[in-house]
């Protein structure tokens, strides 16, 4: 036996209908969200990694032009650099340099007129050492994410 009711409508409510139009627009403002998040850490993680892939070519660069090697420490590279004129070799450090409380960065200085050129600045931690023929840069950044720029040396003399 079926009993109809006398209320035999199709469709929704208006209620219903407001219901799963504020259900669509939070899931879109939860997505929007989502994938500028996802555009920030895509950017900033590819700004980073070629920032970085630059300057370790530009430390290689500079270090297969020098003359010669002559001290890899904790904190510094000491070179002499050829010059157009012969027998004229100007000196120069790649030194850690500290500029605040955790705040380093790998600078390159004149060993003795002055001044220098920041290489890698906003660093938590930056250490240098010497195995072999390889210089070993380590850093640790704000986030403390650690990052090894390994160099070679050539020995001209």
């Amino acid at each position: 036996m079926f009993i109809k009711s006398k209320n035999n409508r199709s469709g929704f409510v208006l209620y219903e209908a407001i219901v799963a139009l504020l259900v669509a627009i939070l899931t879109l403002g939860v997505l929007q969200q989502a994938l500028q998040l996802m555009k920030t850490i895509q950017n900033t993680t590819f700004n980073d990694q070629l920032r970085w892939h630059i300057t370790q070519d530009k430390i290689q660069k500079t270090l297969d032009d020098a003359y010669e090697i002559r001290e890899v420490g904790k904190n510094k590279i000491v070179y002499t650099e050829k010059e157009l004129r012969e027998g004229y070799h100007h000196g120069f450090v790649f030194e850690v340099y500290q500029s605040g409380f955790e705040n380093y960065m790998l600078r390159k200085t004149t060993a003795t007129v002055g001044g220098h050129e920041p290489i890698l600045t906003g660093q938590k931690e930056i250490n240098i050492e010497k195995i072999s023929n390889l210089v070993i840069i380590t850093t640790v950044n704000k986030a403390g994410e650690k990052s090894e720029m390994i160099l070679t040396l050539n020995d001209k003399k």
